[in-house]
C-alpha cells in the first residue's frame, strides 16, 4: 500500500466519492501521469523513423504523430480537483453541488454528513442518472467502511467510469 498522506487522499478523491486520480481531466491525475511517461519515451520516435523507415511503412508516420500529439495534450491537464477548484460547480459533472455543500458542513465526504443520503444531492445527481447515485451511495458508503485509504487503494486502478461500461452493457 502505498504511504499517501491524507490531505494528498483528499485530493485524489472527490467529496462525492469518484476518483479524481483516475480522471482524464485531472492534472495530478493517473492518466496525466501516465502519458507524461509515454510522451517522454516516445521523445524523437517520429524524427527517427522520418529519417529511417521503409516507404511501404511511411503511412504509419501520421497515425504515430497523431497519437503523439494526444499524449500531449493529457500531459497538459488542468484539472486541479473538486475539491481544490475555486469556482463552485465547477467539476467533471457541471453545477455540482457537493464540493460546495461538504465544505459548508465542513466534511470531507458525504458519508459523513448525519443526513447521508440526502435528498439534495439523491435529486441533483438523479436528473443526471442512476449510475452516478449509485456510484456516489456506494462510494461513501464504503468510505464508511473501510476509509479513505483503503478505499482509495481499491479504486486507484480502476476505471473512473467503469460503471457506466457495465450500464450500458445491461441495456
Amino acid at each position: 500500500m502505498n504511504d499517501f498522506d491524507v490531505q494528498e487522499l483528499l485530493n485524489y478523491v472527490a467529496p462525492c466519492s469518484l476518483l479524481c486520480y483516475t480522471c482524464p481531466a485531472y492534472k495530478d491525475g493517473a492518466i496525466s501521469k501516465c502519458a507524461s511517461t509515454l510522451y517522454n519515451y516516445f521523445e524523437g520516435y517520429y524524427d527517427f523513423n522520418d529519417a529511417n523507415i521503409p516507404d511501404k511503412y511511411r503511412s504509419r508516420l501520421n497515425e504515430f504523430k497523431a497519437f503523439y500529439d494526444k499524449l500531449g495534450k493529457y500531459t497538459k491537464r488542468t484539472c486541479v480537483a473538486c475539491r481544490n477548484n475555486p469556482s463552485p460547480g465547477c467539476g467533471c459533472i457541471e453545477g455540482c453541488i457537493v464540493p460546495s455543500c461538504t465544505k459548508e458542513h465542513n466534511l470531507n465526504f458525504c458519508g459523513e454528513c448525519s443526513d447521508f443520503p440526502c435528498e439534495k444531492a439523491s435529486a441533483f445527481f438523479g436528473k443526471i442518472n442512476d449510475t452516478i447515485v449509485s456510484d456516489w451511495k456506494d462510494g461513501n458508503q464504503r468510505i464508511k467502511e473501510v476509509g479513505i485509504r483503503q478505499y482509495f487503494e481499491e479504486k486507484k486502478d480502476v476505471s473512473h467510469y467503469i460503471s457506466y461500461k457495465r450500464s450500458e452493457e445491461n441495456k
